[in-house]
């Protein structure tokens, strides 16, 4: 009873706090603002008996795979990726999960600096994807964590000069790190294994007009496994990672048109000042009309290795975006994404000997693959929202996702899903 007193009174605080928030914020006070998204969701999985040595779902190198729930099935644990099989030939999986519940705060010193700091609070939320990988990508390793927390000072130079410190979303790619941003409850290869998304460094902001803007940042750790700043291997690298985001903006305001050319470069081995490894990304969403917005992605990424005779992780991905307004409460979505490893893990690009293998190779040495194994993969996404009310909303999908392996035979791997999800921001 004394549990559900306190429960109710926190309750009831946050709500207070969220009202005051809005009231102070021009004045330079306090501002709470969050989300949550919870759902269920069922996939099933058609996987050939024997592709080389791989009998379950290919898994990407953050444990994830595609799907409608393909970021909350259970992942297997770093002690037995070697032998776990999971996720089998014509498996069933029904799951409930929570995305995540996040608390955002923040407060205005002055006119210029700014502090803010997002709390995602989860329990199955920890099996939700790249946010929620701990070190050794075995799952979570909290229930509370750092998303962003970063303070910023506005420097009058020009058009205003944005100085940040602190952990930080990236300003690169399509698909954002919340949920309820997004179009689509999933998302492709590309958010979950292919860019990172998380940084912790230090950015400048630099808007030329309201049509250009500029961002340019640095970040520790290495660039492979940096999920908010744990880096895979907890390896040192001397050198921070450099990436840069140039933005062109246009249209009114809530269907803004946008165009992103970004690009980061880095260390992938530690204490090693060459072959370092980069990407290069495009983002775009394009409203056609004040109904239909057309979207999408395109990146390519290099991991270089430093052992002579192997080849260089190479990866290319695309997606396409297409959504249409059917009326102020309901609105759909098409997408499509591909993503592609060229090379797989080593030499001869075979199959990895596990269902999932995190750190196939040795740190410093050979390269790793992002997708798990030398594998294409077509995820195509049907998916729908309907607004129940300002900040609440019902989302609604249906997916299915092809993944061709090396070889001749049996080398088709089929996912099934179908997911609803509700969304409320506050």
């Amino acid at each position: 009873m004394k549990k559900i007193i306190i429960v109710a009174l926190a309750a009831t605080a946050l709500i207070g706090t969220a009202s005051f928030a809005e009231e102070s914020y021009v004045t330079g006070g306090f501002e709470a603002s969050g989300h949550i998204v919870a759902g269920a969701g069922w996939q099933r999985y058609k996987v050939p008996t024997a592709v080389g040595s791989a009998t379950s779902v290919a898994r990407d190198v953050n444990g994830t795979i595609p799907g409608a729930i393909g970021n909350y099935v259970v992942t297997p644990t770093a002690a037995n990726a070697s032998t776990a099989v999971d996720l089998i030939n014509r498996e069933d999986n029904f799951r409930f999960f929570v995305d995540e519940f996040e608390l955002d705060l923040a407060k205005t010193l002055g006119e210029n600096i700014r502090i803010r700091a997002d709390l995602d609070f989860g329990g199955n939320t920890l099996n939700g994807g790249p946010r929620f990988q701990n070190a050794n990508g075995a799952g979570g390793s909290g229930n509370v964590l750092i998303e962003q927390a970063y303070a910023t000072a506005n420097i009058a130079i020009g058009n205003g000069l944005e100085v940040l410190l602190g952990r930080f979303d990236i300003p690169i790619g399509f698909e954002k790190v919340d949920v309820t941003a997004n179009d689509t409850i999933s998302r492709s290869a590309i958010y979950r294994a292919l860019r990172p998304n998380i940084f912790t460094g230090g950015k400048i902001y630099y808007a030329f007009s309201d049509l250009v803007d500029f961002n340019l940042y640095l970040a520790n750790q290495i660039l492979s496994y940096n999920n908010g700043g744990n880096a895979f291997f907890q390896s040192n690298a001397d050198i921070p990672n450099v990436g840069l985001r140039l933005g062109f903006n246009w249209g009114e305001e809530g269907k803004k048109s946008t165009i992103g050319l970004s690009g980061i470069w880095g260390q992938d081995h530690p204490n090693i000042k060459k072959h370092q490894s980069f990407l290069g990304d495009i983002d775009w969403q394009w409203w056609a009309t004040d109904n239909f917005a057309f979207g999408g992605e395109a990146i390519y990424r290099q991991i270089n290795t430093t052992v002579v005779g192997q080849r260089n992780g190479k990866y290319y991905a695309g997606l396409i975006n297409l959504r249409y307004d059917f009326s102020d409460v309901w609105d759909g979505t098409l997408k499509y994404a591909y993503s592609r490893d060229v090379n797989g893990v080593n030499s001869t690009g075979s199959l990895v000997t596990a269902a999932y293998a995190p750190g196939v190779s040795t740190p410093g040495t050979a390269v790793q693959s992002l997708l798990g194994r030398k594998s294409q993969a077509h995820e195509i996404t049907l998916a729908g929202n309907y607004t129940i009310t300002d900040g609440a909303k019902l989302k609604l999908e249906g997916d299915y996702s092809l993944v061709r392996l090396p070889g001749t035979t049996n080398k088709s791997q089929h996912i099934f899903g179908l997911a609803g999800a509700f969304a409320y921001e506050f």
